[in-house]
């Protein structure tokens, strides 16, 4: 009882004593140990998967022989590539192709629908023309790639993830003021005495040696916090300029063909006439009559080295180019916010002999900063385990209580206040994981809001509504939120109709229908956002207008019913 009533009072004179004012020196110590501290296992994810991620393409190669093509003299144009893969899969409506015309030994690639709802990547080989087969798109590599980048968490993840990027920064500015003179350790080799001292020095030898790199991650990451959460969801002002935005076909253009859209090896024939040198890297077919094909070409820039940003806009009746975004009439600021991705990733060598060897350098580096993070985690033990010992030594109850209380208190240690924290995201971490695996092979077809079937014309019109991808389960009608109808339309509908859309409330006039129905053969939808009221009587309206002018309608109660609308959650 003396040990205790003598522990207590030492706790408060150290209490009652005057405190001297904090250093900065000590400040930036303070602020770098609880930066790498206090989330540390979630710094680790971010940073391992990071590591991980800059390999993640070569992961999928070795994994996937889908992935592999047998390089050539010659490869087959990209519009022949995507005609003919198209054809391998009738049935389904292809999107996002890839030509990998910067990767000699990968398969060029498209996405598409399966009727299940997944999603799924078809390949072909560039150099024979053979299709290879199909993967499903959450593959290993892209399963981490994903990972640093959501940490699969719904709505917040990606505001999370660019919170380390801001961390990053800081946790280097106050590294670098922690330890006064810091050259002096460049070259001194990691003292082995005991344990603590060891990881003491080599967390001081790779931060040393990492600064270049973790200075680029923690720019690009800040820049990219700046984006989000600050200016998409606290309205900041943004530096950069508006994106070119996609054109349309006009009226005009419309009216004036037959309705059949021309092959992708057209839309490229025109293309080599405009620009006979272009480096096709992707062709993104029309997800709507009024659509055109996008054509993604390289080009050397400054700041944007393979100038992926390069596009051309064609007409898809009749080959014509309608419009063109190329780099070198963006803004320096563009520039600077494409230049984040290539940077941060470490792909900004895509196509260059050395395009492997920066990757992997990437990679080293990566795992150091994890190392960094798992260092400093140990340091922090190892003192605080140091200084409990003392304590410890003095009495056995206070031993026995004292230990208790710090593992069962929710600001123990090593964490503080964060140790739920960290526990809590983790395990959201692991439920958006599922969540995701279960998408990429049951996509969202057939959840949330059932809308059964209803005439229009000859046919009969489906859909169902989801509050998003990771959103599925969750209530999709609410007030003021963003739904995203996937529309079952039968091929020979989407022939014969012109235009479809969606809207809340029974369209006053033609000219204002609705949200336009978009997308590929059997991944049709439209992403409406819901009046910031509802009464719960709100119908959703399908306004189809067919090639000869002819106007078809239907609707469904936009809530659940259990009638032509059922809650399928």
């Amino acid at each position: 009882m003396q040990g205790l009533q003598n522990y207590f009072r030492a706790r408060m004179n150290i209490l009652r004593a005057p405190r001297k004012p904090l250093s900065v020196q000590y400040t930036a110590f303070l602020i770098h140990s609880f930066v790498g501290l206090k989330l540390s296992l979630l710094f680790t994810v971010v940073l391992l998967s990071g590591a991980l991620a800059v390999l993640s393409l070569e992961i999928d190669w070795l994994l996937y022989s889908e992935f592999r093509a047998s390089p050539g003299d010659v490869r087959l144009g990209a519009g022949e590539l995507l005609d003919r893969l198209q054809a391998a899969y009738p049935e389904f409506g292809l999107s996002f192709f890839e030509t990998m015309s910067q990767h000699p030994g990968f398969a060029s690639f498209a996405m598409f629908n399966d009727a299940a709802g997944g999603f799924r990547y078809a390949w072909i080989d560039p150099y024979t023309g053979e299709v290879n087969g199909d993967t499903p798109v959450l593959t290993p590599g892209r399963f981490i790639g994903f990972l640093h980048s959501t940490l699969y968490l719904p709505v917040i993840g990606r505001s999370v993830v660019n919170v380390f990027g801001l961390l990053t920064l800081l946790s280097l500015i106050a590294g670098l003021y922690a330890y006064p003179k810091f050259w002096r350790f460049f070259f001194r080799l990691p003292r082995t005495q005991n344990a603590r001292l060891f990881w003491s020095d080599l967390h001081k030898l790779i931060g040393l040696w990492s600064l270049w790199f973790v200075l680029i991650i923690g720019v690009t990451g800040t820049w990219w916090f700046y984006e989000n959460p600050l200016i998409s969801h606290l309205d900041a002002p943004n530096p950069v300029e508006p994106a070119n935005i996609k054109p349309l076909l006009s009226y005009a253009d419309i009216d004036n063909v037959s309705g059949t859209m021309l092959s992708a090896a057209s839309m490229i024939t025109t293309v080599r006439k405009a620009y006979p040198d272009a480096q096709i890297l992707g062709i993104n077919p029309p997800e709507h009559n009024a659509d055109p094909y996008t054509v993604t070409f390289a080009g050397d820039a400054w700041l944007v080295p393979n100038g992926r940003q390069n596009k051309l806009y064609l007409n898809p009746f009749t080959a014509e180019i309608i419009a063109s975004h190329t780099v070198d009439k963006y803004t320096p600021a563009q520039r600077a916010d494409m230049a984040m991705p290539p940077l941060h990733i470490g792909n900004w060598a895509s196509g260059n002999a050395f395009d492997l060897l920066i990757k992997l350098i990437w990679f080293l580096f990566g795992i150091g900063m994890t190392a960094l993070c798992i260092s400093g985690l140990i340091i922090n033990l190892k003192r605080t385990a140091r200084a409990a010992r003392i304590v410890y030594s003095r009495n056995t109850l206070i031993r026995r209580l004292h230990k208790s209380w710090r593992i069962t208190r929710p600001w123990g240690r090593p964490f503080g206040v964060f140790k739920y924290m960290n526990v809590l995201l983790i395990l959201g971490i692991c439920a958006g994981c599922g969540i995701a695996l279960t998408l990429s092979s049951q996509g969202t077809k057939g959840a949330g809001f059932l809308y059964q079937p209803q005439s229009v014309s000859n046919w009969k019109v489906s859909m169902n509504a989801v509050a998003g991808l990771l959103e599925k389960d969750l209530n999709p009608i609410r007030p003021n939120a963003s739904v995203n109808f996937n529309v079952a339309l039968p091929d020979e509908a989407a022939e014969v109709f012109k235009f479809t859309y969606l809207r809340v409330g029974e369209p006053r006039t033609l000219r204002a229908p609705g949200v336009l129905i978009h997308g590929p053969k059997g991944s049709r939808h439209a992403d409406i956002h819901l009046p910031r009221t509802l009464t719960g009587n709100e119908q959703i309206w399908l306004t189809a207008i067919g090639w000869n002018g002819q106007v078809y309608q239907t609707s469904w109660s936009l809530n659940a019913n259990g009638k032509e609308t059922i809650d399928g959650r």
